[in-house]
């Protein structure tokens, strides 16, 4: 396929941010400074910003709880997303989330429900809205090959089925679902790609380490769902670089072939290795771009870290809103 330079230079852009914000996040977790969890979705960034880069304004996305950063992605400030990471009221729930409910309703962020894959069904239910609203929007519902075996996710892929609504169903098969490696927990070898027969959708099985191969599979797949067919699916094969949480050893996993992955197979290394020889950047550009940033998110911190923490008496509030 052939690209603009503009496009490019805005896919690295996505990508490479999601990348800072997530290995910001959790240097600040190794500091003690998040009173919460942070699960890491370093080297995983990819596979949902090639999808993503599909979007429209009007769709929906149902997110999963990594990487944390792709609010930012959709619109979140950073400002509100650190505040929310740290516990404050300029957070998006006003600190009482944290990092595994980042996002606004105003970008399309459905939330998401800490029992993965249990609200695969409010998913289906924003499609039926598009569908009965007759827009031409769709609904990104991301999860992992973990969550991809549980049977809320296929009641849900059913209905979508039956009714032909609008939903792109995206796994991210990073081989781990929190220690049990995909080879022992599911029996094929692409998690949801290959389970999409027995509902007539079609699907792509695309390089999660690529991200311009991840937005070809992404296009294809969410062009034949807007063109009102019923929900398809995408799944984007790579690896879990750290463990399920932060401080989680991975005992359970082969650190040489963890290794490998990281050193040969990072997504953001690549794509600049391939801009840079095409021209498209130049490493310099890169630099300052990496700096620039990391002064964005270190000012959004430090007016995150000055905003008042929510209190004990205020965490059940809005609860039944």
């Amino acid at each position: 396929m052939a690209y603009e330079k503009e496009f490019l230079r805005q896919i690295h852009r996505d990508l490479l941010e999601i990348r800072l914000l997530e290995e910001k996040m959790k240097d600040l977790y190794a500091q003690g400074r998040v009173p919460g969890h942070v699960h890491s979705g370093v080297g995983q960034e990819a596979a949902y910003v090639g999808t993503l880069s599909t979007r429209r304004a009007g769709d929906y996305y149902k997110l999963t709880h990594r990487p944390t950063a792709l609010p930012r992605m959709l619109g979140t400030p950073l400002e509100m997303m650190f505040g929310e990471l740290l516990a404050k009221k300029t957070g998006n729930s006003g600190g009482r989330g944290g990092s595994l409910h980042m996002g606004e309703l105003r970008t399309g962020v459905l939330g998401m429900s800490g029992t993965l894959g249990c609200d695969t069904g409010v998913a289906v239910g924003a499609a039926l809205t598009l569908d009965m609203e007759g827009r031409d929007n769709i609904v990104y519902m991301f999860m992992g090959d973990g969550t991809s075996s549980r049977g809320p996710v296929y009641e849900a892929m059913n209905l979508a089925a039956v009714w032909k609504l609008p939903v792109l169903f995206v796994c991210e098969n990073n081989q781990f679902a929190i220690s049990t490696p995909a080879s022992v927990g599911i029996p094929v070898e692409n998690a949801l790609a290959d389970r999409a027969a027995g509902y007539g959708m079609p699907a792509k099985v695309a390089d999660g380490t690529d991200v311009l191969a991840v937005y070809e599979a992404a296009l294809e797949m969410s062009e034949y769902v807007r063109s009102g067919k019923g929900p398809a699916v995408l799944e984007c094969r790579d690896y879990r670089w750290r463990g399920h949480f932060e401080g989680d050893q991975c005992a359970y996993r082969d650190a040489a072939v963890a290794k490998e992955w990281m050193e040969n197979r990072d997504c953001v290394k690549n794509l600049e290795t391939r801009l840079v020889a095409e021209g498209v950047l130049t490493a310099a550009e890169i630099e300052d771009m990496r700096a620039a940033f990391d002064g964005e998110m270190e000012s959004a911190i430090a007016a995150a870290e000055a905003a008042p923490s929510i209190t004990p008496d205020e965490i059940y509030d809005c609860l039944y809103v």
